[in-house]
């Protein structure tokens, strides 16, 4: 019983430094994002920077961060904004939100200012769309991820 009091401060102190550490970490890597955040376009920061855990640069194994892509195939997104053949924009990322199996796709018709399409991924909405993509979407320009 003795050696294990003995052996509890340094377990502490341990602990403490690791905190400290870990604290001072979280604080620089924040500086450095915000800083990052400010300094770019939202494209950009966008299709750049990984800020979240439900966050990618793909989708579905398709779109690519910066692929310039034309929508070939009229839809309807979630909140039914039509999005009609000849649209082209640029990709982004694609947020994944598993609660609502929903997809957030940003992109950006001029590569500065970010729009969103939303597509959730349940027979009754756009899982059609979601598994399909070839037939609604064509990749004019691949962006910077090789294939």
């Amino acid at each position: 019983m003795s050696k294990i009091i003995s052996i509890l401060p340094f377990v502490f102190i341990f602990i403490g430094v690791f905190m400290v550490v870990y604290i001072m970490y979280i604080t620089i890597f924040e500086k450095r994002r915000r800083k990052m955040k400010d300094s770019l376009s939202p494209y950009e920061f966008e299709s750049t920077q990984q800020n979240a855990n439900n966050k990618r640069f793909r989708f579905m194994e398709y779109l690519y961060s910066g692929d310039y892509v034309k929508v070939i195939k009229d839809f309807k997104d979630y909140y039914g904004f039509t999005h009609q053949a000849g649209e082209k924009f640029y990709f982004a990322c694609v947020y994944f939100l598993p609660y609502e199996d929903g997809y957030t796709l940003y992109i950006s018709k001029d590569k500065i200012n970010i729009k969103a399409i939303y597509l959730q991924d349940r027979p009754e909405t756009q899982r059609e769309i979601c598994y399909n993509l070839k037939k609604y979407f064509e990749i004019i320009e691949q962006g910077r991820f090789k294939r």
